[in-house]
């Protein structure tokens, strides 16, 4: 009897997508940009004839002994091997980009999209497999799609520096999966390397989709045969029937992922799914969803644990910060819409029973341009300078000048918001903010809780804004959690690198350790990470939590 199908692993070229060859006068164009970027006189036209030459080198070698070589390795080695070296180094994406720009342009299939959505819907964990030169070209083309998030691993032999037909590659897939071999299928447009290498690493079922044009794909040999020829991706939809049992993760946590994640889905059902298989108890709807996106989100299928404002944002927040639609508007219409805004948010809230709305209290001055050259130098390694002193005591000055009337109108609006959720159960939780000119500050925060107890008004306590105001040099960032833990309703978990936050835990540079000894046990728990973070690197941050004991394992 054979295995259950529980994954099925695609290659990307000539299965999830083609690619059109670049006429030699196209390809001409993206090698000028080469020379310009190498500063060099030599002719496009022999540059181009070079790198061909190389090019095919090097994949002569790499095919023969099964090895890849990250970008750096490439161009340094192999295509610029005449060149400094450390001058290669810091040029060889852009390098590698341009140069696959130049040899091909990339055609994702039509039925690609709905087709891995489909399987994923139905239950299947989806990873990749692929034979590459680029780190980043399978990530850029699935985020392309919206549909990066449905898979949970993508191995690329750039990345992990073996490639196609070692079965070793597909070992890396299942073992990164936590995934049976025999319970996987691959699905792959080539003979060579996509029938015998998964069969040796165990996998029970391979699938090769024909090409039209490429009359060598049938085999009579049993050792290089597939179980299955398809025309078209959409036949495999013919093959895996829904699965009787969605998969689970191994463990789960009280925990919430938010929709800042979202945009890796076609849609929210999507993403509240990858959520649960994750090991989400619950989900925080925030900023980016809006009523369209929600009429399709099953709020029967996992908890919402928090709304962050405004959401719906059928007006965004972007344009409610420039229209200055905003709590903190001195013009009372515009604090009106901003007071609106929010209501809208506490509307949802009490439909679907949630108990907790993150608030944005808006900010004394719009202006960021001081704080971005205060960031350079931080970058830059330059934070003990005059010039950062300089700045640094400019902003301060300003912020005193100009916070008062920012602040009053914060406080009748905070009023306005606690008379309109008065009686529904609903806390308000006024979040500590990235940039220096926004509200709170430190004593603004106190002034604000201050202006209701605990049950109706509290704290949303964010770790990566509040190590990056300590980077800069503004507010310590445990003086957040000495003055204010007691009135902790939920909190945002993230990492932080320098002064960039949204980082998965884990790869930055918090001290989740000192978080965690500050948390109240009954706050909600947020991951708020960028959609660069990458599905395993969630995985990975959720662990970590665990081991700092800032979320524990739902029973």
């Amino acid at each position: 009897m054979n295995a259950p199908i529980e994954a099925i692993l695609f290659d990307v070229g000539g299965t999830l997508r083609s690619s059109r060859k670049k006429t030699e006068p196209e390809q001409i164009e993206y090698v000028k940009q080469i020379c310009q970027l190498l500063s060099t006189n030599e002719s496009p036209e022999i540059l181009l004839k070079e790198l061909k030459n190389r090019t095919a080198e090097y994949r002569s070698w790499s095919r023969r002994t099964h090895i890849e070589l990250n970008e750096i390795g490439q161009w340094t080695r192999w295509y610029l091997p005449d060149w400094p070296e450390e001058f290669i180094r810091q040029r060889a994406f852009i390098l590698n980009k341009l140069w696959r720009q130049a040899t091909g342009e990339l055609v994702v299939f039509p039925e690609t999209r709905e087709v891995v959505r489909e399987l994923f819907n139905r239950g299947y964990r989806l990873g990749v497999v692929s034979n590459t030169v680029s780190s980043t070209e399978v990530p850029d083309l699935l985020d392309q799609q919206g549909i990066s998030g449905c898979f949970e691993v993508i191995i690329l032999s750039s990345l992990v520096g073996i490639r196609k037909p070692n079965p070793a590659i597909f070992l890396e897939a299942t073992s990164r999966m936590e995934v049976q071999p025999e319970n996987c299928a691959y699905i792959g447009n080539k003979l060579d390397r996509d029938v015998d290498s998964p069969r040796k690493a165990g996998f029970s079922k391979s699938i090769i989709l024909l090409d039209p044009e490429d009359g060598d794909q049938y085999t009579e040999n049993p050792e290089l045969a597939p179980q299955q020829y398809i025309h078209n991706l959409a036949d495999l939809l013919d093959i895996f029937p829904t699965l009787p049992q969605k998969p689970a993760a191994a463990e789960s946590y009280y925990a919430s992922l938010s929709t800042m994640w979202a945009n890796k889905f076609p849609s929210l059902a999507e993403f509240g799914e990858a959520s649960r298989r994750l090991g989400f108890k619950q989900v925080e709807l925030n900023h980016q969803v809006n009523s369209s996106m929600l009429s399709r989100f099953d709020f029967s299928r996992i908890e919402v644990s928090s709304i962050h404002e405004p959401c719906p944002a059928d007006v965004s927040a972007g344009e409610l910060k420039e229209r200055d639609w905003m709590i903190s508007a001195i013009d009372p219409d515009c604090r009106k819409k901003g007071v609106e805004a929010i209501q809208h948010s506490i509307d949802l809230a009490d439909k679907y029973g949630v108990k907790s709305i993150v608030i944005h209290a808006g900010n004394i001055e719009p202006d960021l341009s001081l704080e971005k050259k205060l960031r350079n130098l931080i970058e830059s390694e330059l934070e003990d300078s005059p010039e950062y002193q300089s700045i640094k005591d400019t902003m301060i000055q300003e912020r005193a000048r100009l916070a008062r009337p920012r602040l009053e109108a914060v406080k009748q609006s905070l009023l306005d918001l606690l008379e309109y959720c008065q009686g529904s159960g609903i806390r308000l939780g006024l979040e500590n903010r990235y940039h220096y000119y926004d509200i709170p500050s430190l004593d603004e925060m106190d002034q604000l809780l201050n202006l209701a107890g605990p049950d109706q008004l509290g704290f949303v306590y964010d770790v990566g804004h509040a190590q990056t105001l300590d980077r800069l040099g503004f507010f310590s960032h445990e003086e957040w959690l000495r003055r204010f833990s007691s009135r902790i309703i939920g909190v945002h978990l993230h990492d932080v690198r320098g002064v960039t936050d949204h980082f998965s835990p884990g790869l930055g540079e918090v001290d989740f350790n000192m978080v965690a000894r500050y948390l109240p046990a009954e706050a909600f728990r947020t991951l708020e990470v960028n959609p660069a973070n990458t599905t395993e690197q969630l995985k990975r941050g959720l662990l970590f939590l665990k081991e700092q004991k800032c979320i524990v394992e739902y029973q």
